[in-house]
């Protein structure tokens, strides 16, 4: 009889819990709850329309110019050498791409739609570049077309190799050139729309945790798919997922799912920041670039992703799916591992926004690169056993879920920046970024070729073949998981010196909201939201007798004459 009592008691308060859940939704679905901006309508919109650049992403990660990926070392044969030097020349095409899209956004006369005008047209060019890839006759991937020599390095015994390049690599290259064009302009417009949906931080994590979550549905799906059908389709290959045809049937698909999604985020979001009516973004880039020079925040969270763009070296799952494994069992297992390691990247995501309520920015941020650290250090003593690298490599996830909080770091950031200058530099901030990170992708983009021929992988070599000898390849496993724990150690060390506290960053947005209202009623455009934010900063200043929101009212002159105004 207890017993029957205690599950009935149970299943009541599930009841409950359920009905409350479906009121909520149903109360905030278009009205945003206390506190906040956003209704779940619009949150919902972000999130399905960022999942275009989760679709796109299939199409990036399956044609990057990488030591790991099927397509380039099977099918354009690409070595190591030619992804080094393709990388340098990315990377000087990618300097000058940063100052030319921050002009485009952030000098944009599109107001409060600076960043959705560009989605479509951006989505669709995408789709069309990378898709194209896969179609390449394989005649022209075999057709040199020339060729050049690496120099012998004898200090990191390295020999001199000779670099072929056939007509079908070189179309291949120029296509995902034009294709990173417009991803990166697709991106950043996404990001600015979460930069811009809400001033206040926490809603901005929830957003961020949520968006993560329901964003990733389509890659992680397709992830799962694609190694499922290569050894189903393609089980009598070594490398099903060598096979050139499975990328020529996924990759249509995956671009109508991009282009189709991206209009969630154009039709059912808003852009808001905290500016006033007349506010125009007109900011050379040289002039954008001298502000974020002087913003701390901006080299703290740059260094954190060249460091934390390196260690994700470590992780080879590819590698030891395709060689340590291989074969059709290999195909089955990467299936597995884009369920069990993707997946793993959620409880981060989901228990983000409360960590950081309880917490801070700063110290999750420091759990997840110290978390991740200590794993990577698990996996080198876990080389000989391919099983047990890809459990490290779980686990590795499972901390590096939680560093999705540096991008949201960022927007506090450009609060700051705005409350110093009174600039909004959002573009400006991903562009800098691009342009630092790629300069110094100038020399680490080095360090994954180098640490793969200590591990006996030529520059010359053909990787598929190179790692297809059990030597070379558990040689090279070692090497590059130390470069991966090297650059863990390093991503820790920026995180110490980020010192904009949640308290910090909602004093900034009292102090701008205040700023917008003193500009609006000076033009004669005052809000109702001016003077609601105008008395409720008010009332905080007396309630908490804070110094700094005093000093900001103390400036202006017509904050009594705001709070009295009835419109």
């Amino acid at each position: 009889m207890l017993c029957l009592e205690n599950e009935v008691f149970i299943m009541g308060n599930v009841k409950e819990k359920i009905n409350t859940g479906v009121g909520n939704l149903k109360k905030h679905w278009k009205t945003p709850p206390d506190g906040y901006y956003v209704n779940y309508k619009e949150f919902l919109c972000l999130a399905l329309g960022s999942g275009s650049i989760s679709f796109s992403s299939v199409l990036i990660t399956w044609t990057a110019i990488s030591f790991n990926i099927p397509m380039m070392i099977s099918y354009f044969k690409v070595s190591s050498g030619f992804v080094f030097v393709a990388g340098m020349v990315a990377s000087l095409l990618g300097l000058l791409r940063a100052p030319i899209l921050s002009m485009l956004i952030d000098n944009s006369k599109a107001g409060k739609n600076k960043f959705k005008r560009f989605l479509p047209i951006s989505s669709i060019l995408t789709v069309i570049s990378f898709s194209i890839i896969p179609f390449i006759p394989q005649s022209m991937t075999e057709d040199v077309l020339f060729s050049f020599s690496i120099p012998a390095i004898p200090v990191f015994s390295v020999a001199a190799s000779s670099i072929a390049v056939s007509s079908g690599t070189l179309l291949m290259f120029v296509l995902i050139q034009i294709g990173t064009f417009f991803s990166t302009i697709l991106n950043q417009c996404l990001v600015g729309i979460e930069q811009t949906i809400s001033p206040v931080a926490q809603e901005r994590a929830n957003i961020g945790a949520f968006k993560g979550l329901v964003s990733n549905i389509p890659s992680s799906v397709v992830n799962v798919i694609l190694p499922l059908a290569a050894g189903i389709f393609f089980a009598s290959s070594d490398n099903p997922m060598n096979n050139i045809m499975l990328y020529r049937v996924a990759f249509p698909i995956c671009g109508i799912g991009c282009v189709a999604l991206v209009f969630f985020a154009y039709y059912g979001t808003e852009e808001r920041t905290v500016v006033h009516k007349e506010y125009v973004a007109k900011v050379r880039f040289t002039e954008g670039m001298r502000q974020l020079m002087t913003n701390k925040y901006f080299w703290i969270i740059t260094f954190f992703s060249i460091f934390s763009g390196v260690r994700g070296c470590i992780n080879m799952y590819l590698w030891i799916c395709n060689y340590a494994i291989g074969g059709k069992a290999g195909s089955f297992v990467l299936s597995i591992c884009n369920i069990v390691l993707n997946n793993a990247l959620i409880p981060g995501m989901l228990l983000g926004p409360l960590l950081i309520k309880k917490f801070g920015k700063k110290n999750v941020m420091l759990i997840s690169t110290v978390g991740f650290t200590v794993m990577a250090f698990m996996q080198l003593f876990t080389l000989k056993q391919p099983y047990l690298i890809l459990v490290a490599i779980f686990f590795q996830n499972l901390f590096n879920g939680l560093s999705y909080i540096s991008g949201i770091m960022a927007p506090d950031a450009l609060d700051y920046q705005q409350w110093k200058t009174g600039k909004r530099l959002e573009g400006f901030w991903q562009n800098f970024n691009a342009f630092v990170v790629t300069f110094f992708g100038f020399f680490t983009s080095a360090l994954v070729p180098l640490f793969m021929s200590f591990g006996g992988v030529g520059f010359g070599d053909n990787i598929d073949t190179a790692l297809k000898n059990p030597d070379i390849m558990f040689s090279t496993f070692e090497s590059v998981t130390w470069l991966g724990i090297i650059f863990s150690i390093l991503s820790i060390i920026p995180i110490f010196f980020y010192d904009l506290t949640e308290k910090k960053h909602a004093n900034y947005i009292r102090a701008l909201q205040i700023r917008a209202a003193v500009s609006n009623y000076q033009s004669g455009q005052l809000t109702a939201d001016d003077i609601s934010n105008t008395k409720n900063v008010l009332a905080f200043a007396q309630e908490n007798d804070d110094e700094f929101i005093k000093e900001e009212l103390s400036k202006h002159d017509c904050i009594d004459a705001i709070a009295a105004t009835v419109l």
